[in-house]
């Protein structure tokens, strides 16, 4: 007769309710110790000068892995910089144009975000751009973007916006968006880069210049009362502000024929600013 074995009565080992798995979940990997988020690690980055409406506009490019692209160029972005209103983008001095590791793009996919305070490192480690940037991320022009089959009201709107981007969304059992480079380019450059300075604009309303506004009274206590108020609100409420900004842009530069317009591809541009033709390029185009 065999002994007694509790193990052989226990049905959660080997499952998550014994802390199996918990130690190895999939994450964003971090530089031990290190100063920088990991979208600041700017490693093999070119960098590029654009002197748009007399400012000076710093561009960061990281080459890209085979199967992905920058959907925007840089003329692409200057060009649209320079019909924006001046006090609007005040104080971005940089644009990043990065390409993401396969666990970001598969954990937290994003088409771009905004550095209110960004520190720029190569790698290694010395900081090239110090202030607030805007990172558009580089995309796979091929790879569907898939929503679950329930969608929140933000999930619909989000499809909607996506649809007038371009790109084909087909539902079923789930809701499947397939871009192109062309509707990717359409979403970052007329919707996200747009977004992401709304969020800027946002910071400059009820930071910056109710600040700049107090006399010239620079009491550090009421700027850290200011941004504090500032990162209090709820996401919602700052995202719909940045939603609002970036439609309220769009429509009056569709209206005004600014957009759409082609994109800003030159290889001879791009050999002088020590740029690779087929970072920016795909099937599509090249």
């Amino acid at each position: 007769m065999r002994g007694y074995n509790p193990t052989r009565r226990n049905r959660n080992i080997g499952t998550a309710k014994s802390g199996h798995g918990q130690n190895n979940g999939m994450t964003i990997p971090e530089v031990a110790r290190g100063r920088y988020t990991f979208w600041e690690r700017i490693n093999d980055a070119s960098e590029v000068t654009r002197i748009v409406a007399n400012r000076t506009v710093k561009f960061y490019v990281q080459r890209t892995r085979a199967d992905c692209v920058h959907a925007c160029t840089v003329d692409d972005i200057a060009r649209l910089f320079l019909h924006l209103p001046r006090q609007d983008w005040q104080g971005i001095g940089a644009v990043v144009l990065r390409q993401p590791r396969r666990k970001e793009q598969t954990l937290a996919p994003v088409w771009g975000r905004l550095a209110y305070s960004a520190d720029l490192a190569n790698k290694n480690g010395r900081v090239v751009y110090s202030g607030p940037a805007i990172v558009l991320e580089a995309v796979n022009p091929f790879m569907p973007i898939k929503f679950g089959r329930a969608l929140s009201i933000d999930d619909m709107e989000e499809l909607d916006r996506l649809r007038s981007d371009g790109h084909e969304v087909k539902s079923d059992r789930n809701h499947t968006v397939q871009p192109t480079l062309t509707s990717c380019r359409a979403t970052q450059l007329y919707r996200t880069f747009l977004h992401e300075l709304g969020h800027w604009v946002d910071f400059l309303e009820k930071v910056e210049r109710p600040f700049a506004a107090s006399d010239g009274d620079l009491d550090a206590e009421m700027y850290a009362r200011l941004l504090a108020t500032f990162h209090s609100r709820p996401d919602q409420e700052k995202e719909q502000f940045a939603h609002a900004y970036a439609e309220r842009m769009r429509v009056q530069f569709t209206a005004t024929h600014v957009i759409p317009f082609e994109r800003q591809l030159n290889r001879e541009r791009l050999l002088e600013d020590s740029l690779r033709f087929e970072d920016f390029s795909s099937s599509e185009t090249a």
